[in-house]
């Protein structure tokens, strides 16, 4: 637990991303929804390449693996954070949820299924 677990990237243009970054460090990549593409290293955490949308935090994002979202986003809440995204489900993997520290910069949580 309180491991950092994923990385997502927001990019622009996905497949010019999925080229970089494929070229660049050899991540192998697999599409997962018309705007997010999961990046797998040779080492833990992998992560995404993703579009990003009007909700959607505008910086690079790592996820921390928790053992439950809501007590955790509370928990950062009680410390002075702010709730970005609420607990919300990833069909057939588990949960996430973002909050922004006192600074603004957007942390994501993890709990699997």
């Amino acid at each position: 637990m309180h491991t950092i677990c994923h990385v997502e990237i927001p990019v622009a243009d996905l497949d010019k991303a999925k080229e970089f970054y494929s070229a660049l460090f050899g991540w192998k990549m697999e599409p997962y929804g018309s705007d997010y593409i999961m990046f797998q290293t040779e080492k833990e955490p992998g992560g995404g390449l993703q579009k990003p949308g009007p909700n959607t935090p505008q910086n690079i994002i790592f996820y921390v693996l928790v053992e439950e979202i809501t007590a955790a986003l509370e928990k950062a809440k009680g410390l002075g954070a702010t709730i970005v995204q609420e607990k919300t489900e990833i069909p057939n993997m588990g949960w996430f949820g973002i909050f922004a520290d006192m600074s603004g910069n957007a942390i994501g949580l993890f709990q699997g299924k």
